[in-house]
């Protein structure tokens, strides 16, 4: 059970987003974009280069970009090994 005691904030706004998870969230766009270079082996900096050019207000951060790569491959993965 939580008690709420004083409905005041005890710390300040955060100036920036940036590794904020709603914030970094990648679009159906962004995810895209990651699955169509990682299969051409471009390094995750220079994908997080290329969504950064393609929305100047992005968030995203490299960890994002580790993550839906390895769920990316795991899913081809997945596809490869199915049992018929």
């Amino acid at each position: 059970m939580v008690k709420l005691i004083c409905e005041n904030h005890n710390h300040e706004l955060a100036k920036s987003l940036v590794g904020h998870p709603y914030a970094g969230q990648l679009t159906k766009d962004g995810k895209k974009i990651i699955t169509e270079i990682t299969k051409f082996m471009v390094k995750p900096k220079n994908i997080l280069l290329t969504l950064k050019e393609r929305n100047v207000n992005s968030c995203t951060t490299i960890k994002q970009i580790y993550n839906a790569r390895s769920s990316y491959r795991s899913s081809i993965r997945e596809a490869d090994t199915e049992i018929i």
